[in-house]
């Protein structure tokens, strides 16, 4: 890479139907320097993601189309470079019960700048 280039913005895959919340994590995830990639259901995000890498996914459980687990089992196949991350709704127990992927899950509502932070940017697998 010549001295002068900036390195590749790290990629955020934001999988959610809710478009206030999508709108939100696109606002501060791109100010704090990331490409963010977005959809409000779980074959837009599939086709979103194809062909690109993805540091990080955000895919919520609940989607209009498919379960999000399902989801975030193609996105880790098709991307196992990719942290993933769940997120549901605090108000329906059944959507934050413990799930058998080992993904972690982040109950809404959550602090942005706080996810922003813990997110940082990923590693370039230089160590």
């Amino acid at each position: 890479m010549p001295p002068d280039s900036a390195p590749p913005k790290p990629a955020l895959l934001v999988v959610e139907d809710d478009a206030l919340l999508r709108w939100s994590l696109r606002q501060k995830f791109a100010a704090a320097g990331w490409d963010v990639l977005e959809a409000g259901s779980g074959f837009a995000g599939l086709s979103a993601a194809a062909g690109r890498a993805v540091d990080l996914a955000l895919v919520a459980v609940s989607l209009p189309d498919v379960d999000g687990e399902a989801l975030a089992a193609r996105l880790s196949s098709a991307h196992p470079e990719c942290r993933l991350v769940l997120m549901a709704s605090a108000e329906r127990p059944e959507a934050v019960a413990p799930r058998p992927g080992g993904w972690p899950l982040l109950e809404k509502p959550f602090d942005l700048d706080e996810l922003v932070g813990w997110a940082g940017r990923p590693s370039s697998g230089t160590g």
